[in-house]
């Protein structure tokens, strides 16, 4: 098996494909490396077609058009953006660039849309997808609204706990510019909710490193 192949089957929803498909889809993709903060893409341009990380990460985020930026996520290897725009046809919502040196298969879209429209199994696997995007957009507006930056900033650091459970260390290999994006703060507010966390016994920051004190506590702090 190439490693183009075993690289696609590393994502969720293509880990299901059969060996031919995924050897089908691999021999059209194009592997594309990207030096640190490169763009890969920009909103409201056309997609050419799914951009799966194999190395390094991906930070997608929205701008107003007047240097405000919003995070939506940093995708690391295994995951991928662009599979919407593959099946309606429409421009990209957000913009890309390479957070550290990072490498992408970018999988054309007909190829994709040909292989969906005649195996139901991939076809399933895509609503599948979809279907997990939407929860993670929905989970997104809901702590924006509903929750003040500490607790977004609680909850940030259980989602990167999460990524290695039992371990009561996190290091963060963003900078707090970034993360603040990501939960729509600036990184002033991000820092100060830091040093709440802190003074509050839940945490003990030496950023990029965080020391869960009371992963319990944490988690109904997170919860507001």
């Amino acid at each position: 098996m190439g490693q183009a192949v075993v690289n696609l089957r590393r994502i969720d929803y293509l880990a299901g494909l059969p060996i031919a498909e995924a050897e089908e889809l691999a021999a059209v993709s194009e592997l594309r490396r990207y030096a640190d903060g490169a763009p890969v893409f920009s909103q409201g341009e056309g997609m050419p077609g799914v951009f799966v990380v194999i190395q390094g990460a991906l930070k997608v985020f929205r701008t107003d058009g007047r240097g405000k930026v919003q995070v939506i996520d940093i995708l690391q290897p295994g995951t991928c953006v662009g599979e919407v725009q593959v099946f309606d046809g429409g421009l990209a919502a957000s913009g890309a660039e390479a957070h550290g040196d990072t490498e992408c298969w970018l999988i054309p879209a007909m190829p994709l849309r040909l292989m969906a429209g005649r195996n139901n199994a991939v076809a399933m696997c895509l609503i599948q997808h979809f279907a997990g995007k939407i929860r993670h957009l929905i989970s997104l507006v809901e702590t924006l609204s509903l929750h003040s930056v500490p607790e977004r900033v609680a909850q940030l650091i259980l989602e990167y706990q999460g990524r290695n459970p039992g371990r009561a260390l996190v290091e963060f290999r963003e900078t707090q510019e970034d993360l603040a994006q990501c939960i729509g703060a600036s990184r002033e507010a991000f820092s100060r909710a830091l040093r709440l966390l802190a003074d509050l016994g839940l945490i003990q920051s030496t950023f990029p490193v965080v020391r869960i004190l009371d992963i319990q506590k944490l988690q109904r702090y997170a919860r507001g």
